[in-house]
């Protein structure tokens, strides 16, 4: 009896470490989290609340497109800064996110009622991009004391101010540590391998004894007078 669970602790054990390792290689999450911010009908500028780039690190990316080829800015600024330029402008902003890994869903919010400035011409960002028709912008997502002061980072995607913001706009992060890995992987990997270590340990102890081969009986000899 106490061989056959040890035999069972042993292949439970080596089960689990095998799906904890697969868990941790091939099905590993993506090393990217990327969403898709779908602007509200009226908004000439898609901004992040605060904390939001800081989502996961050590960076985000702000990518923005538009289909009629118009200029289109993104730019990163406090929160305070970019809430003076926005002033009471119509906007999307960018909650969060929810969902899971693999299916992420931004959360927004619609605010705001008018048009603001022209992004280019403020001297508020702290980085930006722009280009005809998309733009990019790579933002180091490492804690900042003056940053945390002034309310935190936060991305803003426009094209002039006045006009509607672009149509397509994604922010992607980078993913490290528990956020990069499956939840289940290291406890499987790390049960699976006590299991298995348990189950060899139980097979050792309780193997069976050799059976002693046995000499073949000598004819008894007979004494001769």
């Amino acid at each position: 009896m106490r061989r056959a669970i040890a035999r069972l602790l042993l292949l439970a054990g080596l089960g689990c470490a095998a799906a904890g390792a697969l868990l941790l290689t091939v099905l590993a999450p993506p090393a990217t989290l990327t969403v898709a911010v779908q602007p509200a009908a009226g908004s000439v500028a898609v901004v992040t609340a605060p904390g939001v780039l800081d989502l996961s690190g050590p960076a985000a990316t702000v990518r923005a497109a538009a289909g009629d080829g118009r200029d289109v800015f993104v730019g990163v600024a406090t929160a305070r800064d970019a809430q003076a330029w926005l002033g009471r402008a119509a906007r999307t902003e960018v909650t969060g996110v929810a969902g899971s890994l693999d299916e992420p869903v931004a959360r927004t919010s619609a605010e705001g009622s008018g048009a603001a400035a022209d992004p280019r011409a403020a001297d508020v960002w702290l980085a930006s991009a722009d280009g005809s028709g998309s733009a990019e912008l790579v933002w180091d997502t490492t804690s900042d004391e003056a940053l945390d002061a002034a309310g935190g980072a936060v991305a803003v995607v426009a094209t002039d101010g006045t006009a509607a913001a672009p149509q397509r706009v994604e922010l992607t992060w980078s993913l490290t540590g528990d956020a990069a890995r499956h939840p289940a992987a290291v406890p499987l990997l790390a049960g699976g391998a006590v299991l298995a270590v348990l189950g060899a340990v139980g097979l050792l102890l309780h193997r069976r004894p050799a059976r002693a081969s046995r000499a073949p009986a000598r004819p008894a000899r007979q004494e001769t007078r």
